[in-house]
């Protein structure tokens, strides 16, 4: 008895473990050097269309160039661009916390690029811009200089469905220590966003059973395929509530129409016939 309560425990703490590590919301790595670089090349399924510009005026954006290991985004006519020229993407950040950030740049060598920046995040597109701490970078012809490694966005970055992010240029400095010119070059590359899934309605215990939903996001019917003869599945808002429940389905397949229930999202609580229980993320548009 006692090896079986022991084993259970550390059930329960590998499956919330596993429900409070970080996931991958968006990433930029411009991989292939092609201009469908600009969008996401990893993240939720939501964010795979989100694409990276800049704004304040710069050239526009060349994704040929090397960077740390594949390609980066590049651009210039960085002059004058002191608190308006910067690199922006934007993200949904819907039923997470806990957001972490890293990226990458470096300046031209022969043409040195802004020398100073720092991150400012936005939430929709009508607020203020507002410093994120510990972001003030200061670049030079290298790519580890001005890195940023898994930092903490502010509380006010999560469960957002909308989330701008910018590397801003703070001063028309170059990273010489001259005047940024117009053949000043900035390339930044390696973004990374993560994120732990706000987790109010999901810590249970008990055997776990992986099951998939497609597609998702959803404005239409889901399908949950479950490798397990399904009993019931609940749809769960953030705040823990059930708000839609189906008992007695006895099957392995199931669709459920995701109109009925309003946009947002929802775990999708999975109970088999033989009592295991999984969970997942449904976005519902």
């Amino acid at each position: 008895m006692k090896r079986k309560i022991t084993i259970l425990i550390a059930g329960i703490f590998c499956f919330l473990s596993t429900m409070q590590s970080q996931t991958l919301l968006a990433k930029w790595t411009f991989p292939t050097g092609a201009a469908t670089d600009s969008l996401a090349d990893g993240g939720i399924p939501v964010n795979l269309n989100k694409a990276i510009h800049t704004e304040g005026g710069t050239s526009a954006i060349d994704f040929s160039k090397n960077g740390l290991t594949t390609k980066a985004a590049q651009a210039s006519n960085w002059d004058n661009g002191a608190l308006t020229k910067c690199w922006v993407v934007e993200l949904n950040t819907t039923g997470y916390e806990t957001l972490e950030l890293s990226s990458k740049q470096q300046s031209g060598g022969n043409n040195p690029g802004p020398g100073d920046y720092r991150v400012q995040y936005r939430i929709a597109s009508a607020s203020m811009w507002t410093d994120a701490p510990n972001t003030t970078l200061v670049t030079a012809n290298n790519w580890t200089s001005a890195v940023l490694d898994s930092v903490l966005l502010p509380e006010a970055c999560k469960n957002q469905p909308s989330l701008f992010l910018r590397w801003v240029m703070t001063t028309n400095n170059n990273s010489n220590g001259g005047t940024v010119a117009a053949s000043g070059i900035n390339k930044i590359d390696d973004i990374y966003i993560t994120g732990k899934l706000i987790s109010t309605a999901v810590n249970e215990q008990g055997e776990r059973v992986a099951f998939s939903i497609s597609p998702n996001p959803s404005d239409g019917p889901v399908r949950i395929i479950s490798p397990e003869l399904i009993s019931k599945v609940e749809f769960i808002n953030y705040s823990g509530s059930v708000i839609l429940s189906m008992e007695k389905v006895n099957s392995y397949k199931l669709f459920v129409e995701s109109s009925l229930v309003k946009k947002g999202v929802y775990f999708i609580r999975l109970t088999t016939h033989s009592g295991k229980k999984g969970i997942n993320q449904l976005i519902v548009l």
